[in-house]
């Protein structure tokens, strides 16, 4: 959790499986703000720490999510996070198997 602006964010980390190396995805990171909004999790969001690695083989991408609501702080929690993303990756053929954490 941190704090800016006299807004509360949670930190989430998200890794998905990917077919190649990925440093950044404008177009993904578009599709998750809008489906958190679309939702009523957030009313704030920053990307960062964006990264590219291997595990066990796989390619991986992952990234921070800082995500805030200055409306209804309790509605950014990881249950309406995992919920709202659900079945995003439908739409993004080269990823595969999300995984959302709260840090």
């Amino acid at each position: 959790m941190c704090t800016s602006c006299d807004e509360t964010y949670r930190i989430f980390s998200v890794e998905l499986i990917t077919k190649e190396p990925v440093n950044t995805n404008m177009e993904l990171f578009r599709a998750i703000a809008h489906r958190l909004f679309q939702n009523k999790v957030i009313s704030n969001i920053n990307i960062d720490n964006n990264k590219a690695y291997n595990v066990n083989g796989k390619q991986m991408f992952g990234f921070d999510l800082h995500l805030g609501n200055t409306n209804n702080p309790l509605t950014v929690n990881l249950e309406n996070v995992e919920k709202a993303l659900n079945g995003l990756l439908v739409q993004f053929a080269d990823y595969s198997e999300m995984q959302i954490k709260l840090n």
